[in-house]
């Protein structure tokens, strides 16, 4: 098989082949240290190709035993493949477009968007088990957009360097400032009849 994909074999270090030494800056969300933006991308186009090998070779290793597939081999197949489409979409954008880690990033994840909300309605009333295909492809594409946003954010915060301001995905937000005291709110103006 020519597919230039394959899962390779890990490297002694289990890491990627061109990943340069990480900065050592700490992070904060995990305690542990930051990788560049090329780097999370890289683990995530990687990981996302092992996820749908795996996931093929189930559903083939249980047709080639004569077994029916199940509707988690198949969702997990159909998930997987969307999810890589995804992410190859970044790595085709990087490669071949050259562009930056973050340009690709965005621009993919502005197809997603408007693959979610703008795809236009079928042609002809689907079955049961397009209807099911569909939904795993939406349900890659969102979690597509929630783990590219991640890393962007992660990006975000190590470029600008103010990583204690921006709390971890899903934690509360402190509206409350530091500088905000009683004498710097805004009042309300004063009236035209008042002394």
């Amino acid at each position: 098989m020519n597919d230039r994909y394959q899962p390779r074999p890990p490297l002694p270090d289990d890491g990627p082949p061109t990943a340069a030494p990480s900065s050592g800056t700490t992070n904060v969300w995990a305690g542990q240290t930051q990788c560049s933006l090329d780097e999370l991308t890289f683990e995530k186009i990687i990981a996302a190709r092992h996820a749908h090998y795996a996931a093929a070779a189930e559903a083939v290793a249980a047709l080639q035993n004569g077994r029916w597939l199940s509707g988690e081999q198949l969702f997990a197949a159909e998930y997987t493949r969307s999810s890589r489409g995804w992410w190859d979409l970044v790595d085709v954008q990087i490669t071949v477009k050259r562009l930056a880690c973050d340009h690709a990033v965005r621009r993919v994840r502005s197809w997603a968007r408007h693959y979610l909300t703008n795809e236009a309605p079928a042609g002809r009333p689907g079955t049961l088990f397009e209807h099911a295909l569909a939904h795993a492809s939406r349900i890659a594409a969102r979690d597509f957009l929630n783990a590219s946003g991640q890393i962007l954010t992660h990006h975000l915060a190590t470029e600008s360097g103010d990583q204690a301001d921006i709390p971890a995905p899903g934690a509360p937000v402190n509206h409350r400032h530091a500088d905000d005291s009683a004498a710097s709110q805004v009042m309300p103006p004063a009236s035209a009849d008042a002394p």
